[in-house]
């Protein structure tokens, strides 16, 4: 009795870490894993405007999209898109961080000054840049000029680009500064004695110390950059003549504007691939340009 009763007992704690973890593989399972599946099969099948399958059709929904002409201008509009992000995400969230790297008197009031749009929705920051960027706005007022600056294929993705960078700086600035401030000081100081200036000690020092931090920042403002969407729907609405169009904003048109839902599945295959990609890249090239402890 009592080796059946241990028997028991073992049997319950082994699968406890089980149950424990089932809540969790529900949620997944329920609004990850099944949305995903589904959204393969669609890709290759004919569905009707509630999006319910009619019939397969292989590859045929992404041999006409890459026969379209407007697909290769969504594919350079969100490689462009995702560069500048990144590019103008990461300099100047560098440069405040540099700036910020020492505590001074009032340096905490800068710093929340830097991050405190990290605090702020896409939606509220969208709708406050509508209001910058018209013709007749702020920032035509600033400068004297009379640019549309979300209606000219001209400007209207750097435009786009810009609020998302605006989005973006807080968070990056705060982990940025967190990896340069654990660079050891002995180490400073001795470059500083050796005479070391200010930008090689920034380059041969802060930097690849800190290398870790960043490629971090450069892996999250490139996934947020293939994934922004609010901030294109609500100043451009992929416009004007699609010049502001990136595949996110595709698959929201080809689904709930167009009910072309097994083109929008296609658009999202294309996406995930594309962003799988862009990924084992980075992993691979973090082995040559990123230094650990």
């Amino acid at each position: 009795m009592k080796e059946s009763g241990k028997h028991r007992r073992l049997g319950q704690k082994r699968f406890t870490p089980y149950l424990l973890l089932l809540p969790s593989i529900l949620v997944f399972a329920v609004f990850t894993y099944y949305p995903f599946v589904r959204s393969i099969l669609l890709a290759f099948s004919v569905t009707d405007k509630q999006g319910n399958f009619v019939k397969w059709v292989g590859f045929s929904n992404f041999m006409r999209l890459l026969q379209r002409s407007s697909f290769w201008q969504v594919i350079s509009n969100t490689v462009a898109f995702a560069l500048m992000v990144c590019i103008g995400t990461l300099i100047p969230a560098c440069l405040l961080a540099l700036i910020c790297i020492r505590e001074r008197k009032g340096s905490r009031v800068y710093q929340t000054m830097y991050s405190i749009t990290m605090s702020i929705a896409s939606v509220p920051a969208s709708a406050m840049f509508l209001f910058i960027l018209r013709k007749d706005g702020l920032l035509n007022r600033f400068f004297g000029t009379e640019i549309a600056w979300l209606q000219t294929t001209q400007t209207a993705l750097s435009s786009v680009a810009g609020v998302t960078i605006w989005l973006g700086i807080g968070s990056s600035f705060l982990f940025l500064l967190v990896g340069f401030r654990n660079i050891p000081e002995e180490l400073l100081e001795s470059a500083l004695i050796d005479g070391a200036g200010p930008m090689r000690r920034i380059i041969h020092i802060i930097f690849p110390i800190a290398s870790p931090q960043m490629f971090f920042v450069l892996f999250l403002n490139i996934t947020y950059s293939f994934k922004a969407f609010g901030q294109i729907k609500l100043l451009t609405r992929g416009g004007p003549a699609m010049a502001s169009e990136t595949l996110v904003y595709s698959i929201y048109k080809e689904a709930m504007l167009n009910g072309r839902f097994e083109t929008a599945c296609a658009y999202a295959i294309i996406l995930f691939l594309i962003i799988f990609i862009v990924t084992r890249i980075q992993f691979l090239l973090e082995k040559k340009v990123v230094f650990y402890k």
